[in-house]
C-alpha cells in the first residue's frame, strides 16, 4: 500500500463529479456599482483639502453627478425593466415525472430575458434513476449580438433568442425554463413578444447611451459655463424619459402572461430599472430649470456653488459718444455711475473726413 492509496480503489488519480455553484448575484450589475463606488471613494479622498462649506458642496456635486451617471448605466444593462414571480407545481424536465414545487421568477432586460427556478421548500429532488438533483437554476436568454430578429426557425441564420433556446433544450434544461423562453421565439400573427422586447430594447438602450454622452458634457460644461450645463442636464434627463417612453409604447400586441395552471400565471410587470430610469429623468429635468433660474437672477450663487471664477460669464459693453455740445451729453453716464469721458472722432491719416459734431458713434470694449 502506497503512501497515496487510501481510499482508492482505481489505479489512477481520484477524479470528481461536477459541483455547479448557482447563481447568487447579477456579476456585471455587481461590477457596475463597484466602478462607481470606486470613483466615488477616489474623489472623496480629496475631500478633506477643501475647506468648510467648499467641502461640502463639493461633496455634493459629486454624490449627484456619479449617481446620475450610475443610474444611467445600471438602467441599461439591468434585468428588471420588467419582472415577476410565481410559486406552483410543475413538471420538473424530461425523461422524468417528477413534479416539484418551485419559485419561478422572470426578469427582462434591454438585452434579454433571464429566467430563474429554485426547489421550494427543500432544493434537492430525488430522479426516477435514484439520482439527487439540487433544483437552483438561472439561465439568460439574449435578443441581442446582434439586434436583428433572423430567419424562422432555429437554425444558425436564426434569431439571437432562438438559437439561446434551442441550445437550451439540448442540455436539457427544466420544462419550466423551456415554456417561459419559448414564448420569446414566437414570431407570427399578433403573437410577438420577441421581436417587440428586442426593438424597445434596441432603442432605449441607443436613449441610455446618448444620455450617457450628454452626461459627460454635462460634467464638463460645470467646469465652464453654468447656464450651458443646466442646459445639457435637462437634455440627459429628456433623453432618458424619452427612453422610457420608447420602452413602453414599442411593445405592441397583447399582454405577456405565461400561464402555468390556474392559479399560477407570470404577467410581468415594470421594474426597478424603468422606475430609476424615469425618475431619475424627471430629477434632472427639475434640477436643470433650479439650476437656470438661479444662475439667470443670482449668477455669484451658481459660481459660488460650482467653484467657478464669475468674469467668465460676463461681458462688459462700453458705449462711447461724440462731444457735440447739447445738455444730452450731461446724461451720459457708466453703469456704475461715473461720467464717461466723451471725446470727438477724429479724422484718418488719408485725410479722409471725420464725423462732424452732433452724430454718434458706439464701439463695444470687451472685458
Amino acid at each position: 500500500m502506497g503512501l497515496y492509496d487510501a481510499f482508492r480503489d482505481k489505479p489512477f488519480q481520484t477524479a470528481y463529479g461536477e459541483n455547479k455553484t448557482a447563481v447568487t448575484v447579477d456579476v456585471l450589475e455587481v461590477g457596475l456599482i463597484l466602478a462607481f463606488v470606486l470613483l466615488a471613494f477616489s474623489f472623496f479622498v480629496v475631500l478633506p483639502g477643501f475647506r468648510h462649506r467648499e467641502r461640502l458642496y463639493v461633496a455634493i456635486r459629486i454624490v449627484v453627478s456619479l449617481f446620475i451617471g450610475a443610474v444611467i448605466i445600471l438602467s441599461n444593462f439591468g434585468m428588471e425593466w420588467e419582472h415577476a414571480d410565481i410559486e406552483t407545481t410543475t413538471l420538473y424536465k424530461a425523461f422524468s415525472g417528477k413534479e416539484i414545487n418551485a419559485h419561478i421568477a422572470i426578469k427582462i432586460g434591454l438585452r434579454g430575458v433571464n429566467v430563474t427556478m429554485k426547489g421550494k421548500p427543500d432544493v434537492n429532488v430525488r430522479l426516477d434513476n435514484n439520482t439527487v438533483e439540487k433544483v437552483d437554476y438561472n439561465e439568460r436568454f439574449h435578443w441581442n449580438s446582434p439586434w436583428a430578429q433572423g430567419r424562422i426557425g432555429f437554425g444558425p441564420f436564426a434569431g439571437k433568442i432562438n438559437r439561446d433556446f434551442r441550445e437550451a433544450q439540448f442540455k436539457g434544461l427544466p420544462y419550466a425554463i423551456l415554456w417561459i423562453a419559448e414564448y420569446f421565439t414566437i414570431d407570427g400573427e399578433n403573437i410577438r413578444w420577441g421581436r417587440s422586447y428586442r426593438m424597445a430594447g434596441f432603442y432605449t438602450h441607443i436613449c441610455l447611451w446618448t444620455a450617457f454622452a450628454t452626461w459627460l458634457i454635462t460634467l464638463i460644461l460645470f467646469f465652464v459655463v453654468i447656464s450651458y450645463a443646466s442646459l445639457f442636464l435637462g437634455i440627459t434627463g429628456s433623453i432618458m424619459v424619452l427612453g422610457n417612453i420608447i420602452y413602453g409604447t414599442l411593445r405592441w400586441g397583447p399582454d405577456l402572461v405565461i400561464p402555468f395552471n390556474s392559479h399560477a400565471k407570470l404577467e410581468p410587470t415594470y421594474g426597478w430599472c424603468f422606475y430609476l430610469s424615469l425618475l431619475t429623468g424627471i430629477a434632472c429635468i427639475i434640477l436643470a430649470v433650479v439650476i437656470y433660474v438661479i444662475d439667470l437672477f443670482n449668477p455669484t450663487v451658481t459660481a459660488s456653488f460650482f467653484n467657478i471664477d464669475i468674469l467668465t460669464t460676463f461681458e462688459d459693453e462700453v458705449i462711447f459718444k461724440t462731444t457735440g455740445g447739447g445738455e444730452d451729453d450731461e446724461g451720459d453716464r457708466e453703469p456704475n455711475g461715473d461720467a464717461q469721458e466723451m471725446r470727438p472722432v477724429e479724422g484718418n491719416a488719408n485725410g479722409e473726413p471725420r464725423v462732424g459734431d452732433g452724430e454718434e458713434h458706439y464701439g463695444n470694449v470687451e472685458v
